[in-house]
């Protein structure tokens, strides 16, 4: 059982690499050729998967908590968990971020407003693996060493 939390949170992981394919995708279609409705329908799928993820993130977060503290008998889930669960929460509010960046793309006018609201959505994604990343291999530490000493 307390291994639901790493396998959910890696197939989550996943997703969000697919979700970030869609949008490139989208992106790689040219709206003036007869596939620009495949641009509107990857956009959509990209917007909705999205948005399940984050909040399948959420349950997971809080799932991750409830294990640390069920089976794992840690009262400090933040603070003995090297740096785990701060990684686990900064996820969740960059991905919560990116859905807010990206449903704002398409509000300037302007091309170049576009363009750079959509450069800082790719780069708010990227951040994100960075802090999945960590999360990933903190995560392992727990399994592996057990909870930090204090």
């Amino acid at each position: 059982m307390q291994y639901l939390h790493p396998l959910f949170m890696l197939v989550l992981f996943a997703a969000v690499i697919h979700i970030h394919r869609l949008g490139k995708k989208a992106l790689a279609v040219n709206l003036k050729s007869p596939e620009a409705d495949q641009h509107a329908l990857l956009m959509q799928q990209h917007q909705k998967l999205g948005t399940l993820i984050t909040a399948l993130v959420f349950v997971g977060l809080l799932g991750g908590i409830i294990g640390l503290v069920k089976f794992l008998q840690v009262k400090e889930i933040f603070l003995r968990t090297y740096g785990h669960g701060f990684a686990g929460a900064i996820f969740l509010g960059l991905l919560i971020a990116n859905i807010f960046v990206g449903k704002s793309v398409k509000r300037p006018i302007k091309q170049k407003a576009q363009e750079n609201l959509r450069r800082f959505h790719f780069y708010l994604f990227y951040f994100s693996l960075v802090v999945a990343l960590y999360s990933v291999i903190s995560g392992m530490m727990v399994l592996i060493k057990g909870p930090a000493v204090l």
